[in-house]
């Protein structure tokens, strides 16, 4: 397996269209995705415009997969916009 982290610092006043958007992609990824196993949205307690977001994958074609998809071309330039920093790191999955 193969998962992601990202951070996000998402622009004041857009985390409301932000969710939304996250929401409308992780519906279509469901419907169309099926190596992939976690997709989750978190939101800081101490700072309402910072998010994690957990992403976990069958395998390296899963994720490539995704990456490639038309859900992520149609939502990733909207919810791009919508980020004032993102930070992302890969991770190999060691122990389930």
């Amino acid at each position: 397996m193969v998962g992601g982290l990202k951070i996000i610092q998402v622009k004041p006043g857009l985390e409301q269209a932000f969710e939304k958007t996250f929401t409308e992609l992780r519906s279509a990824m469901w419907e169309n995705e099926s190596g992939c196993l976690l997709f989750s949205l978190l939101k800081s307690r101490s700072n309402p415009s910072l998010y994690t977001v957990q992403e976990q994958y069958r395998d390296a074609a899963s994720l490539e997969a995704h990456n490639k998809s038309s859900h992520v071309s149609k939502y990733a330039p909207k919810l791009n916009e919508m980020m004032e920093t993102v930070e992302e790191e890969v991770f190999d999955v060691v122990v389930e």
